[in-house]
């Protein structure tokens, strides 16, 4: 379960800082979004690795999840002053919020999982998604060492 529980972290993880509310929210909000949706639980190894497939299931999960966490609206899409609120001590605002602004922009659609679906690959699909990649891959290893040693000394 713990190590299920690191795989839906790592999910929308590239659009939250590990400081914030939203995050503190995201574990409970994405397994929320994960039953709700009935993903299957062999998606968890594909969205771990970054890999979203098109397919109307993910694109509602992915949708839940920002709603819930109320970083997206289907007016708007992603909420540029909450990422950006969440970015202020990571990220160059100047590089972000463009980014974010046109992947919102470039994926419009009156299908609103979809957009969200569009919009979100669209950012990881950037150099402000690969920088997030890897800051969440490198911490991902240190919650599975972790993970370990709670293991071994129970």
């Amino acid at each position: 379960m713990k190590a299920a529980a690191l795989i839906i972290i790592l999910n929308l993880g590239v659009l939250i800082t590990a400081q914030s509310k939203t995050s503190d929210e995201f574990p409970a909000t994405s397994e929320k979004c994960f039953q709700r949706e009935h993903v299957p639980q062999s998606y968890k190894t594909n969205f771990h690795n970054f890999q979203y497939p098109n397919e109307e299931i993910v694109q509602k999960y992915i949708h839940c999840i920002s709603s819930e966490l109320e970083i997206w609206d289907n007016t708007n899409g992603f909420n540029l002053e909450k990422i950006s609120q969440q970015y202020r001590s990571r990220a160059n605002e100047e590089v972000v919020l463009p980014v974010i602004s046109k992947c919102n922009r470039d994926n419009q659609n009156s299908n609103k999982p979809l957009w969200c679906y569009r919009a979100f690959l669209c950012i990881l699909n950037t150099q402000v998604g690969n920088g997030l990649k890897r800051t969440y891959a490198a911490n991902a290893k240190k919650v599975i060492y972790q993970m370990a040693i709670i293991k071994v000394n129970q």
